[in-house]
């Protein structure tokens, strides 16, 4: 009987862009070979109002849980359970079958963590082994964000346990996989996982580059609109300069008498004119300058909050690369360390010997299955046989009705 691979992971913030990426194939990766992008187009989600901006399905969950803290910027905001088996028991249940046995677990998962709490339940179909990635915001029954309550050793105990179970129940031939001591060395090492893992270190750093990129032609663009800004204000004041200096050079009056005083009067009239637009230019300049010094301001503590968010990013991405790259050196270690004790003389010819029941077993299977379905056929033909020499009573009415029919 095949057994059920059921893995859980935690996500933070900055992850879910990367996962999005890998659910949706948004883009294609060079570090998961076994991704056949042709076939893509056959992988479905199975959560009815699943969207493709993860990051916004997951912050308006969060927002309609009204928490009085802010949530911390390394809190978990995405949990995956990625469920699959063997290739061999898709194979033998089939296309149809496939999609329901995910069906099933889908349903089942979703009553555990809550339906209002799921992203998405997306299979794929794409690759060696058909899998489906489960995700979901950690949100507990009181209303809280917390994987760890949800996600505790008694728990995922207890999930990989009656996940089968309920499986079984709905006819499918599965068992629940073999329980890993704390501590020891993985019997299996799950090469997905390792795909995985390359595969988000590699966005990551795409992600920073991206990053950097964004940040870099921002700040250029508050250079520029600083420069224009100053530029804006220069103008203004060498127009109230100009009007200065016209009232400075010609602003004398002539002494008024009886024969000038028109012409006086109009000097004056011309003198105030211009005194009003300097005055007004003076204003509007003072004004400008002061919204502009505003806006200056602003932009300039947009800029300073925007190199420190790129600085805490980078920070962040550098931790989470080397502690990326220290997962994936261990796993490293761990599958060359598997593969040696697999070519060890005397564990050899019994890893080989595994092998050969395994697939005497499946082969036997196979033929069982088959002879059943021979038995079924043959039953199907010997009974409309039956059905086609069944004697035909002769449709004649009854006496009295005869009778009547006279």
């Amino acid at each position: 009987m095949s057994t059920l691979v059921l893995h859980m992971d935690k996500f933070k913030k900055d992850a879910i862009r990367g996962i999005q990426s890998h659910n949706l194939r948004e883009r294609e990766s060079h570090s998961n070979p076994d991704i056949d992008y042709s076939r893509s187009t056959g992988n479905y989600d199975l959560h009815e109002s699943a969207l493709d901006n993860y990051a916004q399905a997951i912050q308006n969950r969060i927002d309609d849980l009204l928490m009085v803290k802010a949530v911390r910027k390394d809190a978990v905001h995405l949990c995956g359970l990625i469920v699959s088996s063997d290739t061999s028991f898709f194979t033998r249940i089939g296309k149809e079958e496939t999609r329901r046995f995910f069906e099933e677990a889908a349903t089942y998962l979703t009553d555990f963590v809550g339906k209002e709490n799921v992203i998405s339940a997306m299979v794929h179909t794409d690759e060696k082994t058909p899998h489906m990635h489960f995700l979901h915001v950690p949100v507990t029954p009181d209303g809280r964000l917390s994987a760890n309550s949800i996600y505790t050793r008694a728990s995922l105990k207890k999930l990989q346990t009656e996940l089968p179970l309920y499986l079984q129940s709905r006819g499918f031939e599965i068992q629940r996989g073999v329980e890993q001591k704390p501590g020891s060395a993985k019997k299996h090492l799950d090469t997905r996982e390792f795909k995985q893992q390359q595969e988000a270190l590699n966005n990551l750093i795409l992600e920073s580059e991206e990053l950097a990129q964004n940040s870099r032609q921002i700040l250029d663009a508050l250079e520029q609109r600083e420069e224009e800004l100053k530029k804006s204000i220069e103008a203004y004041e060498q127009q109230a300069e100009e009007a200065e200096k016209i009232l400075r050079e010609d602003s004398a009056l002539p002494k008024a008498s009886m024969f000038n005083y028109q012409s006086v009067l109009k000097k004056a009239s011309s003198i105030i004119a211009e005194l009003k637009k300097a005055l007004a230019v003076t204003h509007i300049a003072q004004k400008q300058k002061e919204s502009l010094q505003k806006e200056v301001d602003t932009l300039r503590t947009k800029q300073t909050q925007l190199e420190a968010e790129y600085t805490a990013h980078r920070k962040q991405s550098h931790e989470e690369k080397e502690e990326l790259e220290t997962l994936l050196k261990k796993m490293k270690r761990l599958m060359a360390g598997y593969q040696e004790f697999l070519r060890q003389p005397e564990i050899r010819p019994l890893h080989l010997d595994f092998v050969e029941r395994k697939r005497a077993e499946q082969f036997q299977r196979q033929q069982e299955k088959e002879q059943q379905e021979r038995e079924r056929q043959e039953e199907a033909r010997q009974e409309a046989k039956r059905e086609q020499h069944v004697p035909q009573e002769p449709e004649t009415a009854p006496p009295h009705r005869r009778s009547r029919m006279r």
